[in-house]
């Protein structure tokens, strides 16, 4: 037989050629370290492990003491509801490789994989949560329970001798997944407020919860010794008749006593009459933490007596003719603060500041009683032509020797001769006057 030598060493070129090219593919490919490598940085990246990361990651910008404290969320640091939230957050983490994905080239040093991170889809059950009036744990088991979402990110891989590692120096693969722990300084719940703080509520300044010709009425929480020493946050509504008439912003109050007040004052819109009383009916309040439970639900009734209520003062020298049980050392402070002198009132048009200060001796009812005062200016010293120059209610200021009433009136361009009435009540309506004094500039 005859053989076609120049055939055959074509053929034989061609194959040596053949698996050679396919040779030089076959051993420049490293798919199976790629997607080890791939593995172990997913692993590290869900079980929040701060060394593996960077020590899988090519020259990162991070190091394992930033992720480390990026990971904390303890409670001593962040409080419990950020510790509860981030916890559940981190307890939902997972991932999947995409296999099919994997490219490598040993010779160009170069590698990359789709990775699909999923997490909880945190954002949408705080939404529900709160639509539904849920607090923390409810939020915690919605995390846990509920929508996850995914991020997807390729992974790029560099080959650092015979290590694949991460071509990602400044983390941007993670910032997507790990968005959680800003996001979840967002999400608050309002703390509810036991109702065993209470020891009672009642109607200040009421005749038995009935209330005749006044301005301003008030509900108030009375604390037990303990809720004495809680901030207590809530918001109130009133009721006139059954219909809602006011909803009060969120409140913030804290010792004897815990006050949801209604009036002209509080409300422009309140009903009142000719006189500027609030119009009779039965006024109704509730109430409620910031979690939106009811602390108090009460009823007063408010009464007119249908004629006016006028004060015509009687001014004393010095001292306040009546005033509360609970209240005394009736004195004017010398306005350069040098000192205090009981039962005068002995100024000079050179000062600037009257101040007629009342000490409260019983703190447990009186530490918040607020009082209304007006200031008239006569500069014949007749209470008759005196007009009033300014008004004002105060509660007692705390100081280190007990609480104080300060009772101001304040011209920094200095006083005018004559004499200052300061008269006191009980409201703006003044139908129940505490006292009425004069001080005098000369």
């Amino acid at each position: 037989m005859k053989v076609d030598f120049k055939k055959m060493t074509a053929l034989t070129v061609s194959v040596a050629v053949l698996a050679s090219l396919s040779g030089c593919a076959m051993f420049d490919k490293d798919d199976e370290g790629v997607l080890n490598a791939a593995e172990d940085f997913a692993e590290a990246v869900v079980k929040l492990k701060a060394a593996d990361i960077v020590g899988l990651t090519a020259d990162p910008d991070f190091s394992e003491e930033d992720l480390t404290a990026y990971f904390d969320h303890s409670a001593d640091l962040y409080g419990e509801d950020y510790d509860a939230i981030c916890a559940a957050i981190e307890s939902t983490l997972a991932y999947e490789i995409d296999e099919e994905s994997v490219t490598s080239s040993k010779k160009d040093g170069e590698g990359s994989v789709d990775i699909t991170f999923t997490v909880a889809d945190y954002a949408a059950a705080y939404d529900n949560v709160v639509a539904d009036g849920g607090d923390l744990d409810a939020f915690v088991d919605a995390i846990k329970n509920g929508d996850t979402q995914e991020i997807s990110v390729t992974v790029d891989f560099v080959l650092d001798d015979d290590a694949w590692l991460v071509d990602d120096s400044k983390g941007d693969n993670l910032q997507d997944l790990y968005a959680f722990y800003q996001d979840a300084f967002d999400y608050s719940f309002a703390a509810s407020i036991s109702t065993d703080l209470i020891e009672e509520i009642e109607w200040y300044y009421s005749n038995n919860d009935v209330y005749t010709d006044v301005t301003t009425i008030e509900l108030d929480i009375i604390p037990t010794a303990e809720g004495q020493e809680v901030e207590w946050q809530f918001t109130y509504e009133y009721y006139l008749d059954g219909a809602l008439i006011f909803t009060s912003d969120e409140c913030t109050d804290s010792g004897y006593w815990i006050e949801s007040y209604y009036g002209p004052a509080y409300d422009p819109a309140a009903l009142t009459d000719d006189n500027g009383y609030l119009i009779p009916g039965q006024y109704e309040c509730i109430v409620y933490d910031l979690a939106g439970n009811v602390l108090a639900d009460s009823t007063c009734t408010v009464e007119t007596s249908g004629g006016a209520s006028t004060v015509v003062p009687t001014v004393s020298g010095g001292d306040a003719e009546t005033w509360i049980n609970g209240v005394d050392q009736y004195w004017y402070s010398y306005a350069d603060g040098t000192g205090y002198a009981m039962g005068e009132g002995e100024y000079t048009t050179d000062e600037t500041v009257i101040e007629f200060t009342c000490q409260v001796t019983d703190e447990t009812n009186l530490a918040y009683f607020p009082v209304y005062y007006e200031v008239y200016y006569s500069a014949t010293g007749d209470i008759d032509d005196a007009v009033e120059v300014y008004d004002a209610t105060i509660t007692p200021s705390e100081y280190s020797n007990g609480y104080f009433y300060e009772f101001q009136y304040v011209d920094n361009a200095g006083l005018d001769e004559g004499s200052y009435f300061f008269l006191g009540a009980t409201d703006s309506t003044g139908s129940d006057m505490l006292f009425s004094v004069e001080a005098t500039v000369s």
